[in-house]
């Protein structure tokens, strides 16, 4: 396992053997699906679009 560092700083690092550096985390990824209509349903938004809900 090999991991690219980069020291943006001005003062030297020095990492010894064995010591710890970076952390892996899995998590997975999720796809979404969408499904393709010809016409969308009357909500009670209506015709305002995202964010219109007459309150405010």
């Amino acid at each position: 396992l090999m991991v690219s560092t980069w020291n943006r700083g001005s003062t030297a690092f020095v990492l010894n053997p064995m010591e710890r550096l970076a952390q892996l985390v899995i998590v997975p990824v999720v796809q979404a699906q969408f499904n393709i209509v010809d016409d969308f349903e009357a909500s009670e938004r209506g015709a305002g679009g995202f964010g219109s809900t007459g309150k405010h």
